[in-house]
């Protein structure tokens, strides 16, 4: 993946940052379905939302 490799060797914080974000959204909320609040999701979704506006104003 691209950005692991730019991240890794760059910023080891966002990289993982990311990690934190997949691991809780894709791994624990849509495979293993272990958030139920909708409270939770959404915190979650934010803080990718912040990731992904981090991302972009490095990457410009």
């Amino acid at each position: 993946m691209v950005l692991q490799k730019h991240f890794a060797v760059h910023n080891g914080k966002l990289m993982r940052e990311f990690e934190s974000l997949y691991d809780e959204l894709h791994i624990a909320g849509y495979y293993r379905v272990l958030i139920y609040r909708a409270d939770a999701v959404k915190l979650c979704l934010k803080a990718a939302k912040g990731f992904i506006e981090e991302c972009m104003t490095l990457l410009t």
